[in-house]
């Protein structure tokens, strides 16, 4: 059976990188980490959040699973990253999720996963305002290109078991793709 890859997209501060984290704590699945080319924001971990890079240069095209640019910052995945079998967790944007589907649904099964939160939840989590106009100009891809949907408003508790929810449905997912 191919990897599955649980590709996650969502607005700034909807909760993306907490459920890729928690899969992994919780369920013990192995998280992609994207390298880009954009500065390190206060409080990121080098190498568990993203690992940052002054430059694309020195990494092939077609050793990557993944590359966007998304305004004058650069965003990838290797291919080295993915495990040989089983699930893995991978926080891309919309782009993310089609260059998935199109380029790499011959090699590994992509579920695409949108977590989705009110603005005002995420004004009162903190997010840059900054982050949150940049997200109003997105295109987003619809609902289409989803295989679920997560909402988070409420409570931690009841997030985390959206996503154990959502593992369920994976679980038979993936074996209507055999």
């Amino acid at each position: 059976m191919k990897p599955i890859i649980i590709a996650i997209v969502g607005a700034s501060g909807s909760g993306k990188t907490h459920l890729s984290k928690f899969l992994h704590k919780e369920m013990n699945i192995p998280m992609i980490v994207s390298t880009t080319t954009r500065p390190q924001r206060p409080g990121e971990i080098e190498g568990e959040d993203y690992f940052f890079v002054r430059s694309t240069t020195g990494y092939k095209r077609q050793d990557m699973l993944t590359y966007t640019r998304f305004g004058e910052y650069e965003y990838f995945s290797m291919k080295k990253q993915m495990p040989c079998s089983g699930f893995c967790s991978y926080v891309v944007e919309e782009n993310g999720i089609r260059a998935l589907k199109r380029s790499a649904g011959d090699d590994y099964g992509i579920f695409a996963v949108t977590v989705q939160c009110k603005e005002s939840t995420r004004i009162a989590r903190g997010v840059d305002p900054g982050r949150i106009q940049r997200d109003k100009n997105r295109k987003g891809l619809g609902y289409e290109w989803m295989d679920y949907a997560i909402f988070n408003d409420g409570t931690v508790e009841q997030f985390e078991q959206s996503a154990r929810d959502m593992i369920k449905v994976l679980e038979q997912w993936q074996h209507l793709q055999q």
